[in-house]
């Protein structure tokens, strides 16, 4: 029993690799987080300018929900493509 406990408790070598892939990846996304915000007014502005020329939408308020709609139509689009091509093989 106690040495079952002990093995339990055990903090070795696995433990210290993952928390170094998981710093680097907290480090990765916080980086990420930062670019993507960076962008984040041109790409609305420029899937604005598409969307005013797409529908020919003068509403300013109309045309904000529209662009939106649109991100979020092409983000789900690319999560569904990166989950299914970057899924793990069985």
């Amino acid at each position: 029993m106690g040495q079952k406990l002990s093995n339990f408790f055990y903090v070795g070598h696995s433990y210290r690799e993952e928390v170094k892939i998981q710093i680097r990846m907290f480090i990765v996304i916080t980086l990420a987080f930062t670019i993507a915000f960076s962008w984040r007014e041109t790409v609305f502005e420029l899937s604005k300018i598409f969307t005013q020329w797409a529908t020919g939408t003068e509403n300013p308020n109309s045309l904000n929900v529209l662009t939106s709609l649109f991100i979020t139509l092409i983000s789900i689009l690319l999560i569904f493509l990166a989950s299914h091509y970057l899924k793990k093989e069985d």
